[in-house]
């Protein structure tokens, strides 16, 4: 058993335990089981990384595991990677429009992992109405982060694209109905300041729904 990196990770010098990735072969070992780097990482046929029992980051999307490893002398030994890790570190890209194409990604999720063990590192691409993006957006922070362990989300590649429905209700009058009517415009007219005011026309729009909520009620 070994602790450290193989030349292969490309170390930068300052690791003094580099490994030679035939150290097995060189040394007449049967098998030489390695940590140090967290994944699961067969090296030749007598060396491998065995992970850990649990993921601890974004970027291994395997569940944590160990090694089952049947040794006889002389022959190379015979591996089984054997999962027990609990939690999943996922990271994913969804391309989404509507709530259609939503339900669809969280489903697909649903089935590759109990959403409670579930780790998520998120980013969300693609172009909404108004209405679509609010409710998208209300959709993953207000339902499913809870039930997932962990949200880590980036939406900032959704862009949102204002509908004249998305607009008319903003049922607003005076400087606000003005306001609303500037930040379309500026939202339309893709220049540096787009995606500000679709930001912006968001903000107005989820507050005055809101508002209308709560009058209602």
């Amino acid at each position: 058993m070994a602790h450290g990196s193989i030349t292969e990770f490309g170390a930068t010098g300052e690791s003094a335990n580099l490994i030679p990735p035939d150290r097995a072969r060189s040394a007449g070992l049967d098998y030489l089981a390695l940590g140090d780097w967290h994944g699961y990482l067969p090296v030749g046929d007598r060396t491998a990384y065995s992970g850990t029992p649990e993921t601890d980051r974004f970027g291994r999307d395997e569940p944590g595991a160990c090694i089952a490893v049947d040794v006889r002398q002389g022959d190379a030994p015979a591996l089984e990677r054997v999962e027990t890790g609990r939690f999943r570190w996922l990271s994913r890209r969804w391309e989404v429009s509507g709530a259609e194409d939503l339900q669809r990604e969280i489903g697909e999720l649903r089935s590759e992992a109990h959403p409670a063990n579930v780790l998520l590192n998120l980013k969300l691409f693609g172009v909404a109405s108004l209405s679509e993006r609010v409710a998208i957006m209300s959709e993953l922070e207000g339902r499913v982060a809870h039930e997932l362990r962990h949200l880590d989300l980036d939406a900032g590649g959704l862009i949102a694209r204002p509908s004249r429905e998305d607009v008319a209700r903003i049922d607003v009058q005076g400087a606000l109905a003005g306001a609303a009517a500037s930040l379309q415009a500026r939202a339309d007219g893709g220049g540096p300041d787009a995606a500000i005011a679709a930001t912006a026309l968001e903000r107005l729009y989820v507050e005055v729904m809101r508002h209308d909520a709560e009058t209602a009620a």
